[in-house]
């Protein structure tokens, strides 16, 4: 018997608790103005931007209401709202062959750059009256707090060249920095939850695709304990990203309590190998191949989402997403594939 229609926000939950949903969900970080207004047919304006403070620019109102146009014709299920804590960096700058923005080199290197370190006010009343204000447009979608638990914002505040010194120097300035970020992720997400957020999902690439950026042993010594501390405050569900090959990271990185994982990075990882190890265990996010929706076509599109569905959604607890993002790169047949494969199989 068909399981009778579900509400994007309850068909996300169920999912992430491992239950029986109406269809796969489906998810994403980010999708860029660009393919989203090829697909859609109209202009869409999300500014994915933040502010200097690490808070959302656009209005909470407008945020909400350009995603939803979105996912009126992606059928996608999830809006994002930003509640990042700044990073310290030098001004965004581009790549030469026209990539995306990338972040510049981070500012805070030794113990002297710590005056620079200063964190907003969880509590700012502008950004919470903005939260507040997407909560109220959010109608049955699942709204997503995006975060990160501290350990992303670090390496993008020090660097990777600075971070790795002072791995074997100071390890103590790390804690510092992180310990920081962690701490005022733990005051946000309350506020966030008691706002109205369904979700919570934190950002924070910790490996490259040969493996991590750290050992495990440094991770569980110096990060782990922190963060592991920060998720069980949690109350809504809360999903964890990180890019690249986090294999060799798995069992520590689960030691977190999330409910689910994103984006088992299909290059780098079997994510055949993920569900039959951690199935059980959590939820799967993602390995829709980014580089495929870019450089693919509709049929190798259609056939790796039905593969996913069959194979990762079976018995419950997948979630339907790219490998990262949906980027203005992309083909707009290959992000119409991945709709209509959805919409034909996923029930």
């Amino acid at each position: 018997m068909e399981k009778a229609s579900m509400t994007s926000r309850e068909r996300v939950l169920a999912a992430l608790r491992h239950e029986s949903v109406d269809r796969v969900p489906w998810i994403e970080g980010i999708v860029g103005n660009g393919i989203a207004s090829a697909v859609c047919g109209q202009t869409i304006n999300v500014d994915w931007s933040v502010a200097p403070d690490g808070f959302p620019r656009q209005a909470g109102a407008d945020l909400a209401e350009e995603q939803k146009k979105v996912n009126a014709v992606l059928g996608k299920d999830n809006i994002n709202f930003s509640a990042f804590a700044p990073i310290f960096c030098h001004k965004l700058e581009k790549s030469d062959d026209g990539s995306p923005v990338l972040v510049g080199d981070g500012m805070i290197k030794t113990r002297e750059d710590l005056s620079l370190f200063k964190l907003p006010s969880p509590g700012d009343s502008g950004f919470l009256d903005n939260a507040t204000e997407f909560i109220a447009h959010k109608d049955d979608y699942c709204a997503i707090a995006c975060v990160r638990l501290g350990i992303g914002a670090t390496l993008l505040s020090m660097g990777i060249e600075a971070f790795s010194y002072a791995m074997a120097d100071d390890p103590d300035l790390i804690v510092t920095i992180h310990d920081a970020y962690a701490d005022w992720t733990a005051k946000v997400v309350p506020l966030m939850e008691e706002i109205g957020f369904d979700v919570i999902w934190g950002f924070d690439d910790v490996a490259f695709n040969n493996g991590p950026v750290f050992s495990p042993r440094f991770y569980v010594d110096h990060i782990l304990p922190k963060e592991r501390e920060v998720v069980q405050s949690f109350v809504r569900p809360f999903i964890s990203h990180s890019d690249g090959d986090m294999t060799e990271l798995l069992d520590v990185w689960l030691e977190l309590g999330q409910a689910a994982i994103h984006p088992i990075q299909p290059d780098v990882m079997d994510i055949n190998a993920v569900k039959a190890n951690y199935g059980e265990r959590v939820a799967l996010v993602g390995n829709i191949f980014m580089t495929d929706l870019v450089q693919g076509t509709p049929a190798q599109i259609t056939e790796q989402v039905l593969d996913r569905i069959e194979n990762i959604g079976r018995g419950g607890g997948y979630i339907i997403s790219s490998s990262n993002s949906l980027t203005d790169d992309m083909k707009p047949e290959n992000v119409r594939a991945m709709i209509d494969a959805i919409d034909k199989q996923g029930q």
